[in-house]
């Protein structure tokens, strides 16, 4: 019994860094058309055309999924793709598009992002 409690603190300390939503947060349902071409090219050579934007950030979602973010800095208009085999979806447009700087001295993520659902915790690189 003894042997256990020394793993169950830790387990509990793993436990309590997993990154989840804010306290106050709850489910509601979204439902929205989107606009979807069966490849990304077709989206973005459509979407270049006729706003000449250029894509300015790309991130994976899992292995088959993705994000791209196109921009035109010069209108101030941008877009959010969702990708994914055998079809692109325009999610999101707009205007007044801002760009943000990470504020200097932010605290590292208090979890490994890089990580498969695991809990452990981030390194310190700032220390």
């Amino acid at each position: 019994m003894k042997s256990l409690l020394p793993g169950l603190g830790l387990l509990m300390v793993a436990v309590s860094s997993v990154a989840g939503p804010p306290a106050d947060a709850k489910p509601i349902p979204f439902q929205t058309q989107v606009l979807c071409t069966p490849t990304m090219t077709s989206m973005i050579q459509a979407l270049t055309k006729d706003y000449a934007v250029h894509i300015s950030m790309t991130f994976k979602e899992s292995d088959e999924t993705g994000i791209v973010v196109v921009e035109n800095p010069d209108t101030g208009t941008g877009a959010i793709l969702h990708t994914m085999q055998g079809r692109t979806c325009l999610i999101f447009s707009g205007r007044d598009l801002q760009h943000f700087v990470r504020p200097e001295g932010m605290a590292p993520p208090e979890v490994d992002v890089n990580a498969d659902n695991s809990t452990e915790e981030a390194p310190n690189v700032g220390a």
